[in-house]
């Protein structure tokens, strides 16, 4: 990745669109270490019937697909959908809207913790 910033500032100083002067680079990889957001991951709890182990395994097959879900636990026992979700990405609503969308009836939601 050093290579590749030194060849463009190298062709950008040859073309004449930037003077050697302009130029301020002390270590190519300061350039990629931007500072990332810290993701959020928040839990939360569905009470959804749930009638057999086959609607276990289209939840689960559904669910941990959508955008943003980072984990996914189906009980049959409890009639619970535990996920954990990135916050930028999804939101309770939209999670609670793709179990409805498979057929199921979403009772209420609370955090998981």
């Amino acid at each position: 990745m050093d290579k590749i910033i030194y060849c463009l500032v190298a062709l950008m100083i040859s073309s004449g669109f930037v003077s050697a002067s302009d130029v301020y680079l002390t270590d190519a990889s300061a350039l990629s270490s931007v500072a990332k957001p810290k993701k959020e991951y928040r839990t939360v709890v569905y009470d959804v019937h749930l009638h057999c182990e086959n609607c276990v395994k289209k939840v689960k097959e559904n669910i941990s697909f959508e955008k943003g879900v980072k984990a996914l636990e189906v009980s049959l026992e409890n009639q619970k959908v535990t996920v954990t979700y990135d916050t930028s990405k999804t939101d309770e609503k939209k999670i609670a809207e793709a179990i409805r969308k498979l057929g199921y009836e979403v009772k209420s939601a609370g955090d998981g913790k």
